[in-house]
């Protein structure tokens, strides 16, 4: 409520008050001038001392490196020696193995190693009986001979997958697990050369191992019909976020770098970068045929899909291939997914021809000449049976669709990916 002006006890207070607000803001308002008049960037010296920053913080860190290089390289030396300790487990005999899998505890005796990694056959383990440490394969155990003396000895390991809880009405006690048939695994840790377990009942003989439908269940891909390789879904996972930030990276490549930590581990073997390829392939395809059952799309734009505004088309005469390419006649995996048929659009072009009677020379818009929008084009005279790519993509840079090229840019491709491809009706 304002006070009356003729209440003289009450307005004189008030404009006090205001008196004094206004002259605190004034106040402020000249500091916060001031502040603004000794800004760094207002001077040359603060913008050069500010472009500076960046430099000065990299000459920091590399004086920092290499002041700490001396003690990484003791520490690193340090690290890979070994020391008599006992047991992390039974805490009664020596540690013979460490596992930096099973960390904290990491150290093993001979008998705890064997009873802990029964389960866990794709640990990462280490010997440390010769006084360093020493990569050992999965199938290798240090036992203790007579004289106390240890030494590396083999032994099975199975492929870790889930078994049937109930075989059969028998008793749990009668059920028995070994070694079945050998099979290689691939991870991405390397090879494994593992065995498929085999469950068998003593008192109805009742047998169990596994099957196509078990290792996928369980997070594996055949290597081939027979599935004597099997691959993990992660490397497939990995080999495909890779390709994906480094296209450039070939399959040869990813195999030999598993190749190269299958050695580092202590195991060996060989990786066949052919079934590697075809498996990878077949887990694409099959992962194609699920989604497209969830009716998933990756060649729709969010944004635009509702009301495209507009389509880019171009060509790429630089993604050629040669007739005598092996293969060439063979179906893709994902015909028609992205890439149009060569049949349809053939019968495309075919249809618009006998149509419309075709002029050779340059296409014309407006008064603009394109030699792109042509109707006509010779066949390449070189040995190439797909002259290129056209593809149709939209202004937020997704991809919609592809077909391949065997006349050249002709103004009946983009017409089929308008029209074929459903982007406006």
């Amino acid at each position: 409520m304002v006070p009356c002006p003729d209440d003289a006890s009450n307005y004189a207070p008030l404009q006090v008050q205001l008196q004094e607000t206004h002259k605190a803001l004034d106040t402020q308002l000249q500091l916060l001038q001031e502040s603004l008049e000794d800004d760094p960037l207002a001077c040359s010296e603060g913008r050069e001392m500010l472009t500076r920053t960046w430099d000065m913080r990299q000459t920091h860190s590399e004086e920092k490196w290499e002041n700490a290089r001396p003690n990484l390289l003791e520490s690193m030396l340090s690290a890979e020696w070994t020391l008599d300790q006992s047991c992390d487990h039974c805490h009664t005999k020596r540690a013979v193995i460490r596992c930096r899998d099973c960390l904290p505890k990491h150290l093993f005796c001979s008998d705890c190693d064997l009873a802990v990694h029964r389960n866990y056959v794709l640990h990462i383990r280490d010997s440390v009986v010769e006084g360093f440490y020493k990569a050992l394969p999965p199938t290798c155990r240090i036992v203790q001979d007579g004289s106390g003396a240890h030494e590396i000895s083999e032994k099975a390991c199975l492929l870790p997958i889930a078994s049937p809880h109930n075989l059969c009405n028998c008793d749990t006690q009668d059920i028995a697990i070994n070694a079945g048939r050998a099979i290689i695994l691939v991870e991405i840790n390397g090879r494994y050369d593992l065995s498929l377990p085999l469950v068998t009942c003593k008192s109805c003989l009742k047998t169990w191992t596994p099957g196509l439908k078990d290792l996928q269940s369980n997070g594996y891909w055949p290597g081939n019909v027979d599935f004597q390789t099997v691959y993990s879904t992660d490397v497939f996972h990995t080999f495909e976020e890779f390709k994906v930030s480094a296209p450039g990276l070939s399959r040869q490549a990813f195999v030999k770098m598993l190749v190269d930590r299958t050695s580092n581990f202590g195991r060996a073997g060989r990786i066949s970068g052919d079934s590697f390829q075809r498996s990878f392939l077949e887990w694409t395809y099959c992962r194609h045929e699920k989604e497209k059952l969830l009716a998933v799309d990756h060649f729709s734009c969010p944004a635009c899909m509702e009301d495209i505004a507009a389509i880019s088309v171009d060509g790429n005469r630089k993604m050629y291939r040669f007739n005598r390419t092996k293969g060439a006649d063979e179906s893709g995996y994902f015909d028609g997914a992205f890439f149009s048929k060569d049949k349809e659009v053939a019968e495309f072009v075919e249809g618009i021809r006998s149509r419309i009677r075709p002029e050779s020379g340059r296409g014309v818009c407006g008064k603009s000449q394109w030699k792109a929008a042509r109707e006509t084009a010779k066949k390449s005279g070189s040995k190439v049976d797909e002259e290129g790519v056209e593809d149709a993509v939209c202004r937020h840079g997704i991809l919609f669709k592809a077909l391949n090229m065997f006349r050249g840019e002709i103004y009946a491709y983009p017409l089929f990916l308008k029209k074929g491809g459903f982007f406006w009706p």
